[in-house]
């Protein structure tokens, strides 16, 4: 397991509850990670500067880190604006040593990025959410056949799956050849009085530690993906938690995901 930690836990719209970017890295290696997913509202994207870009890579390799994904967000649908856009996206990933592009488009367009992200070796993949093409398994195995290319993979999200009623480990078999990334989010079914609620299609959901017996059945997602010889990347980005908890969150995260992936060993 390739354990990373997103900035997506200290994304929030309050500047001051932002983590500044050696602290993430600090907070990362010190809990365990082995690399980091930068966020592109609040850590990097293509107008950070290459001067910058070059001190951000100095801290990650001075924690012994590197940087696992970057999301090409916001991209336009169409036309040479979304070449130009997908374009810096790449120049950014092999400034950042990073190997793994999330980015969503339509199938015909993803197949020719694919073809032109491989030349630079720079992997490209969705990943489940609700509202997208790949929020049911079906959904998923439609839009990755239409893709049909081998750059072109799956960020496996069992919290969008499972929001829409899907069958999240009993797919893992057929969606793990091509899987990249396992991303963390823990959800159980919002209860009133709950802090927080994240909306999914018939309940809502509020998040908790990997370990809470209402959430995910992540020892059968671990083992599951283990059988099929997957042994990448898993990434906690968790999100909406309370300023004050973020970084316990950080730690706890780690601590038994890491209990969790040993536990789930298949003989």
């Amino acid at each position: 397991m390739n354990l990373s930690l997103s900035g997506f836990l200290f994304e929030s719209g309050n500047e001051s509850e932002r983590q500044p970017f050696p602290a993430f890295c600090e907070l990362a290696a010190s809990a365990g990670y082995h690399g980091v997913e930068l966020r592109q509202r609040t850590q990097v994207n293509p107008q950070t500067s290459k001067a910058d870009r070059r001190e951000m890579m100095g801290i990650v390799r001075e924690h012994g880190l590197a940087v696992t994904c970057l999301t090409a967000r916001n991209m336009p649908r169409s036309g040479s604006a979304r070449d130009e856009f997908f374009g810096s996206y790449l120049e950014l990933c092999m400034d950042m040593e990073c190997g793994l592009m999330k980015i969503g488009s339509d199938a015909e367009w993803a197949r020719q990025a694919a073809a032109k992200a491989a030349d630079a070796g720079i992997v490209l993949a969705t990943n489940n959410h609700i509202g997208g093409p790949c929020e049911t398994v079906s959904g998923t195995r439609s839009y990755l056949e239409a893709v049909n290319h081998p750059n072109w993979g799956l960020l496996y999200d069992c919290m969008h799956l499972r929001s829409t009623g899907q069958d999240y480990i009993g797919a893992i078999p057929d969606l793990a050849p091509v899987t990249k990334n396992i991303l963390i989010q823990s959800r159980r079914p919002w209860r009133e009085g709950d802090e927080a609620a994240f909306p999914g299609n018939e309940r809502s959901w509020t998040p908790v530690m990997p370990d809470d017996p209402d959430a995910q059945d992540w020892k059968a997602v671990f083992a599951t993906f283990r059988k099929t010889g997957y042994d990448g990347l898993v990434t906690v980005i968790e999100n909406g938690w309370p300023h004050k908890s973020r970084v316990q969150v950080a730690k706890q995260n780690a601590r038994i995901l890491r209990r969790i992936w040993e536990e789930s060993v298949v003989n």
